[in-house]
């Protein structure tokens, strides 16, 4: 029994050293060598809803989606069922929604590649803007949207048609492109 007394000191000394041996190794070991595939999906959501807000506080654009999905490669952001509403100060209300919209450079440029209905509303001097069409750009900063496809455009009592249009909020203009059709019916008066 002596000879074991003398021996515990030393047994535990080696235990702990064995301890802080494996304790070292375990914390430098490295790390997982998985690298994150750019292409898939970071995030996934269901039911979204982004507000930006402009430097006085006062919200710029709210943004609804049914799901979202982020790529980190090309920092781009897929919606479903997207829903947007721009608020500008001094601007008409501009609201878009489609099937489906990629967002890139966090928000600042829109591309709605299906079915795609975008509405600005009346403002002092102008009846409001309706557009369905497809395949259209919007740069919701600078309240513009565009689009090389079909488009029927109401505007009080004038419905137009053409291929291709260039609609600025700011300005309150539309510009149409080509093969470009418009009736007016005017109001009745008795």
């Amino acid at each position: 029994m002596p000879g074991t007394t003398r021996l515990l000191p030393l047994a535990l000394v080696v235990l702990l050293g064995s301890l802080t041996w494996l304790l070292d190794r375990a914390a430098s070991m490295p790390g997982s060598t998985v690298a994150i595939n750019s292409d898939q999906p970071d995030m996934l959501v269901d039911k979204a809803m982004a507000v930006r807000f402009g430097e006085n506080g006062q919200p710029l654009s709210l943004l609804t989606a049914t799901h979202v999905s982020h790529l980190p490669a090309g920092d781009i952001t897929w919606l479903e069922k997207p829903q947007l509403r721009y608020t500008a100060p001094d601007q008409p209300r501009l609201d878009v929604h489609g099937e489906r919209a990629k967002s890139v450079n966090q928000g600042t440029d829109v591309w709605f590649p299906g079915v795609v209905t975008m509405v600005r509303a009346a403002s002092g001097t102008q009846a409001e803007l309706t557009i369905n069409g497809r395949d259209m750009h919007v740069l919701p900063q600078a309240g513009l949207a565009s689009s090389e496809a079909p488009a029927i455009a109401k505007m009080g009592t004038y419905v137009i048609e053409s291929v291709g249009f260039i609609a600025d909020s700011k300005a309150e203009t539309l510009e149409l492109k080509s093969k470009v059709r418009m009736s007016y019916e005017p109001i009745r008066t008795r």
